[in-house]
């Protein structure tokens, strides 16, 4: 089952190509909310929680979907931070966890939906707020 869930879903969730590194972010957290809202997202939600019952079957999920995943938008942060599109004292894990643990928490426990537009509201809410911290940084004095 494994296998074919993720045959499923490596092109729905393939890495964004276009744009800039905090703009591919983006895309990748907009696809993630696309693909949580598909007809694919209730096995994958079930897949999800039936692996946390067998450490074999975890480790592969891990191995083989979550890790490349999450390391193909950590890079991302990375990225965006080289280029001044984010702070330099970013947490690239934090604000992974802050953008896609919304998603799966609306899809798991279906209090809200998981769209698109959500999905880019939170997105523009860090990127704004992270912005303005690399502003505030530049306007600081340096002293010489």
């Amino acid at each position: 089952m494994l296998d074919a869930f993720l045959a499923r879903v490596k092109p729905a969730l393939a890495p964004p190509l276009e744009g800039s590194p905090l703009e591919r972010l983006h895309q990748s957290v907009v696809r993630g909310a696309e693909w949580l809202h598909s007809k694919d997202a209730p096995v994958a939600v079930r897949l999800i929680s039936d692996v946390q019952e067998d450490p074999v079957l975890r480790r592969l999920f891990l191995e083989r979907f979550y890790l490349p995943r999450r390391a193909m938008n950590v890079d991302l942060v990375q990225q965006a931070i080289a280029a001044g599109e984010l702070p330099r004292d970013t947490d690239a894990d934090l604000l992974i966890d802050a953008l896609t643990g919304p998603l799966y928490f609306r899809r798991i426990i279906g209090h809200a939906p998981v769209s698109e537009a959500f999905a880019s509201e939170l997105s523009e809410a860090f990127a704004s707020e992270l912005a303005s911290r690399v502003l505030q940084a530049f306007r600081r004095p340096v002293g010489l």
